[in-house]
């Protein structure tokens, strides 16, 4: 028997939201010259804050009986983190 997970809207828009935000970051940090260079900041912020923010709504607030949501919030908190520290190391070095 497959059963079939539906989210509220909001979290998957904003998931897709943080998502596009690392996206731009990535943008604005390896094409100098697109946007102000004070923009990848803010989008790695907002990358972690909808993102993130996102992950851990679902799981704190629609808790599952085999704890997928947490698992996967976890999961998402680290790669979010390893993600960060690349997009820093980028901005650092300059380019790749």
């Amino acid at each position: 028997m497959t059963t079939t997970r539906s989210y509220p809207p909001w979290l998957v828009i904003s998931r897709m939201l943080g998502t596009v935000a690392l996206i731009g970051a990535l943008a604005v940090t390896l094409k100098p010259g697109v946007a102000s260079p004070a923009l990848g900041p803010v989008f790695i912020v907002a990358f972690l804050v909808l993102r993130l923010g996102s992950e851990w709504a679902l799981a704190l607030l629609y808790p599952d009986e085999e704890g997928r949501h947490r698992r996967s919030a976890i999961l998402n908190t680290l790669i979010a983190v390893a993600v960060t520290a690349f997009w820093f190391y980028i901005r650092q070095r300059g380019h790749l």
